[in-house]
This record gives C-alpha cells, structure tokens and sequence, in this order.
C-alpha cells in the first residue's frame, strides 16, 4: 500500500509532504488533545481538495455552493486515519481549518502551488480553488517516497491583476466577501457594494481574473459536485430546514445575515 494509492481512491491528486521542523505550529494543544506528544510528530502530508467545477456565474461564492467541507473533510479522516496507519503503522491525525500548524505556509513549503498576492495558494492543477488539509504523522518523511529538500515559498508572477479588479481595493474598503458576511446593520457605502455587484456571499472576483485559475481541472470528487447552490433566492432560503441550512458554508452568519443581503439586492 503507497500514499498515492490511498489518496488515489478518495480521487486526491495533489499532495506532499513537509518535516514539522519546517511547520509553523500555533496550536500544539490540538495534538496534546489526541494523546500525542508535539516532540514525536515529524512530518505532515499535506493535501488539496479541489472544490469548483463550471457551473457559470451565480451570487455564492465557488467554496460555498457545495455543502461545508468540513462534513467531507471529517468523513475523509475517519476512512484514512486508520488506513494510513494500518499501511505504514505509527501515528496519524488529520486536521483542516482548525489545525495545529499553519496551513497555507505547509501547502506552499511542500510545493503544492505558489503564493498569489491575493494570499491564496494556486495550485498548477486546480487553481486556488481548492481547500487544504494535512495528515500530521510520527513517522519521517522518508517512509512515504516522497522526497523535497527545497522549502522555499514561491509567488505568483505578480501581474496585480487581482488587485487592479478588486472594487474593494481600488476604494480602501477592505474585502467585499467580508462585508456579505458582516452581521447586523451595514454602512450606507456597504450597502451600494452589495447592490452593485452579484454576491450575496463571499466573492470570487480576484480568483476569477487570475491567469493561473484559467483552463484549471475541474474537481473529481463527488461530494463537490452534487448538492450545489450557486444562486440563493429568498424562497430557496426559506425552503431549507435547519438541518439542511447547517450544512452550508453561509450558515455561520445564521439566516438573517444571508436574508438581509437577498433584501438588498432585490
């Protein structure tokens, strides 16, 4: 049994591994938590999960119209972790969003993409449309066949093109998918954005401009090509029970901040 194999079968392409030594690591508590101590956890596999597929324009953001990826990703540590130690014994624990090291700083060190001056990785394979996770192991890197000894963090060509199309940069307001997320009341400036462009939710534009999502693969796995809301309508909204809300992306800002911004634009 090889990582690639059992990555292959969850249809994960993009992977590598990175020493710990090299991870920036801001919360040791989460390893502690699983009853490992952080001095013997040496490497950490790191992974993309590709998220967007073609389905045109619409006013979710591309990461929110398939449900939350933290129900995939947890599904997705619960069959690997034993796998993974039953194939190559020692120690593993999978993380994602809430994880012991940064994790965009591991995906760039590990050679998974290069930094763009957005901030995102971008991937050669799928763009910056993706999410990130890792594996952190007891075992060394080596025992995996994947072999790096250069750490350095590339960039981007730095063509500003995501900055000269950000209507929020151009007038010092910040980040527009903020502002669809903001709770309670909006300023009137606030207000005009969400009017004038498609988002009631996040917002894709420095992504959609950047030459290196142009002509990128689509997702191969299922989970984020079935279940998609790439328009949110009042009706659609108010047609969800409360277990299905919960299992979307926007529902951390609860319905009324969604509802509002429908109000707006309608």
């Amino acid at each position: 049994m090889t990582l690639e194999s059992i990555f292959s079968k969850e249809q994960i392409l993009e992977y590598s591994v990175l020493p710990m030594s090299e991870c920036d690591i801001r919360r040791r508590d989460l390893i502690e938590r699983r009853g490992v101590d952080v001095s013997s956890v040496k490497t950490a596999i790191v992974f993309l999960m590709p998220y967007n597929i073609n389905d045109g324009d619409g006013n979710v953001s591309r990461y929110a119209r398939p449900k939350d990826y933290h129900f995939y990703f947890d599904g997705l540590k619960e069959r690997l972790e034993p796998e993974l130690e039953k194939a190559f014994g020692g120690r593993f624990m999978g993380f994602s969003d809430v994880s012991p090291i940064e994790e965009t700083t591991a995906a760039l060190k590990s050679g998974l993409g290069v930094r763009g001056d957005s901030y995102v990785i971008l991937n050669e394979r799928y763009g910056s449309y993706v999410f990130i996770g890792e594996f952190i192991t007891t075992l060394d890197c080596e025992t995996f066949g994947i072999k790096r000894e250069d750490y350095t963090i590339k960039t981007c060509e730095h063509c500003g093109l995501c900055r000269k199309s950000c209507p929020m940069t151009i007038d010092n307001m910040g980040c527009l998918s903020a502002i669809t997320q903001k709770k309670g009341e909006l300023k009137p400036e606030e207000i005009d954005y969400i009017k004038k462009y498609p988002y009631v939710w996040g917002c894709d534009i420095c992504q959609d401009v950047c030459p290196h999502n142009k002509g990128v693969e689509e997702t191969p796995i299922e989970f984020f090509k079935k279940d998609r809301i790439k328009n949110l309508s009042l009706e659609i909204l108010d047609s969800m029970d409360d277990k299905e809300f919960y299992e979307r992306a926007f529902s951390w800002r609860k319905r009324e901040t969604i509802r509002r911004n429908i109000f707006i634009k309608s």
